[in-house]
């Protein structure tokens, strides 16, 4: 992962964002996990990044921490630059 896309700028170098942090799991009972795991899931990470390098836009990132694959990237609703 050297690149992310922004929906606002389009695709940037990774040193432009800022990681901020890994969402919690949902349980399968719906609640989130209380316990805190780095990475709860091998497959699935949700993660809250933000723009600084750019429109400062915060978004959620969906990616595969076992690959480094992103899976999608969308601007935290509400949120616009």
């Amino acid at each position: 992962m050297t690149r992310l896309v922004c929906p606002f700028c389009g695709a940037r170098e990774l040193q432009e964002f800022e990681f901020h942090k890994t969402l919690p799991a949902v349980g399968a009972d719906g609640e989130f996990e209380r316990t805190y795991l780095r990475v709860a899931d091998a497959q699935l990470s949700m993660e809250h990044w933000q723009h600084v390098g750019g429109c400062r836009s915060w978004l959620l990132v969906r990616r595969n921490p076992s690959t480094g694959a992103v899976l999608a990237i969308e601007a935290l609703a509400g949120v616009t630059p």
